[in-house]
Parts: C-alpha cells; structure tokens; sequence
C-alpha cells in the first residue's frame, strides 16, 4: 500500500456505495461544525449513482453544504451524458436537497470561452474544497485528466495557480472543463471510487511504483503517489476475506 493511501475493500456495490457515503457524511457534519459550512466535489459516471442516493439519505446540515464538479462535459443539463443532470437526479433528493449546487457548464459556447467566467465563480463560491470523491476510468484517467492530452500539463501542474481546466483534444468528445490538481490539492481528503475486476486491473497498473512517475500514461498516478491530501480508495474487488466493516471517518 502507498503511504499515504487507506484501501478499503468491499464484496458488493452496496456495502461500497453505504460506507462510503456514510464516512463522508459524517466528515462533512463534523467540516460544519468546526468553520460552518463544507465544499463537496463528486464525480460523473455510473459507479456514483449508488452512493449519491445513499448520501443523500444521509441526515447532515445540507443547506451548509456546497457541492460541485469534478469535471463536466460541455453540454446542456437537458443532454442525458451531463454530470450536472446526473447530480441533479440521483444526488440532489431526499435530505441533500437543500445543499448548495455548483454546475461548472456556463452559457459560453466552448470551454475553451467559458474558462474564466468558470474560473472566477469557483473562485467566488469556493473558500475551500474540503472533500473530492473521484473515479478512474479503464485507460487510468481521473477527472478528465487523460492519458497524453495536451491539456494535461495545466491539468496536473503544481505551480499554477488555475483551479480548473478546459480539455478540448480532438480524441475527447464533447470537450470538458476539469478541477486541476492545484484545487484538488487544497481538499482535507481525497476519494477514489471504482467498482468492478477490470478496473482493479487498471489500480494495479496505476499503482506499481517503478512507473510512479509516469504520470501521462496513467493520469491517476498523480492522486496516487502525491503526499499532500490523505487519500481514500473505496472499492469492490469480490475477493475472498474482503471486509465491510464500518470504518473510521
């Protein structure tokens, strides 16, 4: 295991997607009661639509609750492969309902047009990122850092000053507006979420520490092998002996 890293492993989807939100819950009532108010960022795909329904059930301060993006394709919430729509259906009910919601799509007609407007109202509504829960797609992205993009340089960049990122290469379709590695930074403690065999296959790889620092094959390696936030991989493997045990929050 990495050094900074707790691997948590679990035999079903459900037992994953439960603790999970229940240890970030309980995070986040503990991040208000300490400065008032906590800063989620969450991810899009299909591995999160369970924990979004089950932290959303979660009884928390949510109208002290800010959520927004990891990354976001460029389109419309009424397009079916929206983040910000699938956020809305699955994560904003129940008791999360009253949370605060960030969507990182503007009305420009690109990324690339939308970046500072995108840039400045994170820098408005955000006084601190407390928490990201991120996936990692079969190729060893995360976010929308992909492998070789040619925005992946600003994306993982320690020394910028940017907290987001438009990606716009030709290979990745609609473009996307991204959290840097410079917001991200900032979190108390990172989430990786992932479900399933390939993708253990895929953490396997990412996390082998003779290529730790290639970073532009698999992009994951950055959150893997940094030391500056706590990181948490919360993952289903089917392995015999795997334990779904509460953990410690």
């Amino acid at each position: 295991m990495l050094s900074n890293m707790q691997d948590l492993r679990f035999s079903s989807s459900e037992s994953l997607a439960r603790q999970l939100a229940e240890d970030l819950a309980t995070r986040l009532q503990r991040c208000i009661e300490r400065r008032g108010r906590a800063c989620l960022a969450v991810s899009g795909g299909s591995t999160p639509v369970r924990f979004f329904q089950q932290l959303a059930q979660q009884t928390i301060d949510w109208q002290k609750v800010l959520i927004t993006l990891v990354d976001e394709r460029w389109l419309d919430e009424s397009d079916p492969q929206s983040n910000a729509a699938l956020v809305r259906e699955h994560l904003l009910q129940r008791h999360a309902r009253q949370a605060y919601f960030l969507p990182l799509k503007n009305k420009a007609p690109t990324p690339e047009q939308g970046f500072m407007a995108c840039e400045n109202t994170l820098h408005e509504q955000i006084d601190q990122l407390d928490y990201a829960v991120l996936g990692m797609g079969s190729d060893g992205h995360t976010a929308s850092w992909f492998p070789h993009s040619q925005a992946l340089m600003s994306c993982l960049d320690d020394n910028t000053g940017a907290w987001c990122c438009p990606v716009t290469d030709r290979n990745v379709s609609p473009a996307r507006m991204t959290l840097s590695w410079s917001l991200l930074a900032t979190c108390q403690q990172l989430f990786l979420l992932f479900d399933g065999d390939d993708k253990n296959r895929v953490f396997s790889l990412a996390c082998d520490t003779a290529e730790a620092g290639n970073t532009a094959a698999m992009p994951v390696r950055k959150i893997l092998f940094q030391t500056q936030v706590p990181l948490s991989v919360y993952r289903r493997d089917g392995l015999t002996g795997v334990s779904d045990a509460p953990h410690t929050a």
